[in-house]
């Protein structure tokens, strides 16, 4: 947060939101996971490969996957938005109460 470039916050805040689902999908597969006794060995590669600065993991993940299905996910939302806007005013106009 204090240091000039963007670029080590932007790498953080990509690690912990990463972290964070891989926490979600870990409590969620536990049962599952519980019966693989590499998991926490993986995990802890992982994650300092997402860590640390050398391999910057977190920002090429997020750059790779989290940042494209967030674009999906916007341009489906307003695709949807304009429809529904659309919808609307059709449905104003048909009763007539058009603005």
């Amino acid at each position: 947060m204090e240091s000039p470039s963007k670029v080590d916050d932007e790498q953080w805040l990509a690690y912990w939101i990463l972290y964070s689902f891989i926490t979600l999908l870990e409590m969620l597969a536990e049962p599952v996971l519980y019966w693989i006794p590499v998991w926490y060995p993986v995990k802890l590669l992982f994650v300092a490969w997402l860590a640390l600065p050398q391999f910057k993991g977190a920002s090429f993940i997020y750059d790779k996957v989290v940042r494209e299905q967030l674009r999906k996910y916007r341009g489906r939302n307003r695709h949807a938005d304009a429809d529904h806007k659309v919808h609307i005013l059709k449905a104003e106009a048909d009763h007539g109460h058009v603005h």
